[in-house]
């Protein structure tokens, strides 16, 4: 079955394929009575612009190319309301395509999105190589969400993790915890971050904690939302109150934790999104980048924007009982 064409909504319209083009692109030249009644055409015909078609003509497809490494990653709905949010307020539609948690599948879905030549791309926790980040930038506009990449032509927009880790230790210090935990599954560099931000509170950590013996920690820092759930999970199992006798802060952003009750510490995953979209888009644009917070700005430069942490507390925090 063949698409509407112009001049089908022409012909029901009663009126020329250069009118019908008009109202299309949204001209002011075309008065109120003929637009309607070619609108009104192209509803009952069902025609749709082709997008594709007009990009190649006026050398832009008002589309982005995003990739995410992995969909099953628990931040990165937020981080794709972040990237949705900031492309329609700029009139600008999305691809999206997953690496699957596999770098050689996202080496692939990134060719795939090169191939369409569409505007540019928004990377979501990239796994490949930072030089194949920077081949594909060389011939599109590319940003990073999520990742910290050093790189002329990329922009990226990463939290500051180590700052997290520091907020949560202080704010278990504020609630009284002395003997502190931290949980981690493949996160090792910011273990030195939280050794570091522990021993500036002038507290103790835990390395092996072992619950109800003596000396056993009485909060826990669990690094990243895999970690909480985990964390969570074993604290109940083993009979412990959360958070009369263990508090539990998880480094991660989670859209369930709102529901669980967990408090958090990251930077914000929507803001991360809405960032890259936005550097990704000022870079297009060919102007100087209206995002703030980071380096660059020029053309050519890429520029690396800092997203601070917010902790968010609820039901897993409490002040620590005699």
């Amino acid at each position: 079955m063949s698409h509407p064409t112009l001049e089908d909504v022409a012909a029901r319209a009663g009126v020329s394929r250069a009118l019908v083009s008009l109202v299309m692109r949204g001209s002011p030249k075309v008065g109120k009575e003929r637009r309607e009644a070619v609108l009104k055409a192209a509803d009952e015909l069902g025609y749709r612009p082709n997008v594709m078609a007009r990009g190649l003509a006026a050398g832009r497809t008002g589309m982005a190319g995003v990739l995410a490494a992995d969909l099953h990653d628990p931040s990165f709905a937020s981080v794709h309301d972040g990237l949705a949010d900031e492309a329609a307020r700029r009139g600008v539609r999305l691809l999206l395509a997953s690496g699957g948690g596999r770098p050689a599948r996202e080496r692939a879905a990134l060719g795939e999105l090169l191939d369409l030549r569409l505007d540019g791309l928004v990377l979501a926790g990239p796994r490949i190589a930072a030089a194949e980040i920077e081949r594909a930038a060389a011939g599109c506009p590319v940003a990073v969400a999520g990742r910290p990449l050093r790189s002329a032509g990329v922009d990226c927009v990463t939290g500051d993790d180590a700052a997290a880790v520091r907020l949560a230790v202080t704010r278990l210090a504020e609630l009284g915890h002395r003997r502190i935990a931290c949980l981690n599954v493949g996160r090792s560099r910011l273990e030195k971050a939280f050794e570091t931000a522990v021993g500036e509170a002038g507290l103790t950590a835990v390395g092996d904690p072992r619950w109800r013996s003596p000396g056993a920690p009485t909060a826990v820092l669990a690094l990243g939302d895999v970690t909480g759930t985990a964390a969570l999970t074993g604290l109940y199992r083993a009979g412990l109150d959360v958070p009369g006798e263990v508090s539990l802060i998880v480094h991660g952003d989670a859209p369930g934790a709102a529901a669980a009750g967990v408090t958090t510490v990251a930077a914000p995953a929507a803001e991360l999104g809405r960032l890259a979209m936005a550097a990704l888009l000022d870079r297009i644009d060919g102007g100087v980048s209206g995002v703030s917070g980071g380096g660059g700005g020029a053309a050519g430069e890429g520029r690396r924007v800092t997203v601070p942490p917010v902790l968010t507390e609820r039901a897993t925090t409490g002040a620590l009982t005699p």
